[in-house]
């Protein structure tokens, strides 16, 4: 179950100034991903301060992390459980298959829920059902289609876990197929953010979620269509928030999740994941669009095709703009078709793409020809290595020559013993007083960004809250 951390940005950039001043005493630190990692890795690009606890920015391609904040501390999800709904539904069922309103999903058609007002027994088809899912949030509809596809709720929560492990998940725990309230239903930024990318492997996935607007007709029970704006509003063009390159995403709220967001955005042939959780309110799709633009601007894909004769490795990468070091390796094990697979890391701590090695076919020795009985086969001469013919002096520093009387060496000694000493002592105090200045300066830097932090804020909020009045009452209205 996940828990509410209280003032987790303090805590962040207590962090910073605890790694700043081990990095200085040369102590050997430990960063957990749970950390916000990447503002503090060298040569990384800085993100600036955003609303949301926990974030995650990947890059599509390899899985690389981008930007982490948080990214494993575990939250409610809300609707933006509805994308693995969505996948597995189209994995399950045929688009034209009919689907029959049942009382298990009338149940949470109520006053509070995003829902379609259906009647009992009135049927769509799959298709409909995942249109409705995905942008009107209808949390009735994705229990309908949970039993559609696995006989019930329980049975397709086993569907769900099942699949989020097999990505790779491994801070997520489904209960249900809508994302409300559940003590044992909950995720982390980094797993959302695995589980979109497996999502953007479909193509009708792909369609649904960047659809502005679908109608409903008539049905066997209602006379009336309906229609349905998505409220993703970063794909709408009339809406403030909106961001042309992007391609689709879902929204979430409740009041024990606050506002959770997934979406997908293209440049150039490069698709990126962001996903921001436990946000107050809709500054949630400025900051998206602010990490979006982070992760275009300042990181460059690289593609890797090796081949040395025996292996052949092919994967690719992503790191920041002009920066060639930090990238090292680590094997993760054999996959079904025999490849190696490894993580591209970035310093050892945080993985930034992915690669299979594969091992290529032996080719048959060939024979040395038999030289025949004109040749004569000679061989060089070994060089004999030199003999050492003087002994280092223990004392480094100190030339004491063999004959030297036991009076000069003890002085020498001595003197030698006194200069380092002495050096320990200058060294120390320099080191004491980089400490202190260091200290000043971060939070002296500290405050400052936490009160301009709190002026953008309120200044982004008192500019916008007009235009986003809409934007909220679909998406902080009822719980999705």
């Amino acid at each position: 179950m996940p828990k509410r951390h209280i003032d987790k940005r303090r805590t962040g950039r207590l962090l910073s100034l605890f790694l700043t001043l081990a990095l200085v005493l040369g102590l050997s630190v430990t960063v957990y991903a749970s950390d916000p990692l990447t503002n503090y890795m060298p040569d990384w690009p800085q993100m600036t301060d955003i609303t949301p606890e926990a974030a995650c920015l990947m890059d599509a391609e390899n899985g690389a992390i981008l930007y982490s904040l948080n990214r494993d501390d575990k939250h409610y999800p809300a609707s933006i459980t509805k994308i693995l709904t969505c996948l597995l539904t189209i994995e399950n069922c045929q688009m034209s298959d009919v689907v029959t309103m049942g009382e298990e999903a009338l149940s949470v058609a109520i006053d509070g829920n995003s829902n379609i007002n259906p009647v009992l027994g009135e049927q769509f088809t799959v298709e409909q059902c995942l249109y409705m899912l995905m942008l009107k949030s209808a949390n009735d509809v994705a229990v309908q289609l949970a039993i559609q596809v696995a006989g019930s709720v329980s049975a397709f929560s086993d569907m769900m876990n099942a699949r989020a492990a097999a990505i790779g998940c491994t801070g997520t725990h489904f209960n249900n197929p809508n994302g409300l309230p559940d003590e044992n239903h909950y995720t982390t930024a980094n797993d959302m953010a695995l589980i979109m990318r497996e999502c953007l492997q479909n193509e009708t996935f792909r369609q649904i979620i960047a659809t502005e607007y679908y109608v409903v007709g008539p049905t066997n029970m209602k006379d009336e269509s309906r229609e349905f704006t998505n409220h993703n509003c970063l794909i709408l063009p009339d809406n403030d928030a909106y961001y042309p390159d992007c391609i689709g995403g879902k929204t979430g709220y409740t009041d024990a999740a606050e506002r959770t967001l997934v979406a997908a955005a293209e440049r150039d042939g490069r698709t990126l994941i962001c996903v921001t959780m436990f946000c107050p309110d809709s500054s949630d799709f400025y900051d998206m669009q602010s990490l979006f633009e982070y992760g275009f601007n300042n990181f460059t894909l690289h593609t890797v095709d090796e081949n040395d004769g025996a292996t052949a490795t092919t994967g690719s990468y992503t790191m920041p703009n002009g920066v060639e070091d930090h990238l090292s390796t680590a094997e993760m094990g054999t996959t079904e078709d025999g490849r190696t697979y490894i993580n591209y890391m970035y310093n050892d701590k945080i993985r930034v793409g992915e690669g299979f090695v594969t091992t290529l076919a032996t080719p048959e020795p060939t024979e040395e020809p038999t030289p025949s009985p004109t040749e004569t086969v000679t061989e060089k001469p070994t060089k004999a290595p030199a003999k050492e013919t003087q002994e280092e002096n223990a004392s480094a520093g100190t030339d004491a020559s063999p004959t030297a009387s036991p009076a000069q060496r003890s002085l020498a000694d001595s003197l030698a013993s006194l200069s380092t000493k002495g050096t320990a002592a200058l060294l120390g105090a320099a080191l004491c007083l980089v400490i202190i200045i260091v200290t000043g300066i971060l939070l002296i830097v500290d405050a400052r960004r936490e009160k301009e932090r709190q002026r953008r804020a309120a200044e982004k909020r008192r500019k916008r809250m007009a235009e986003l009045k809409k934007a909220r009452e679909n998406a902080d209205g009822p719980e999705e």
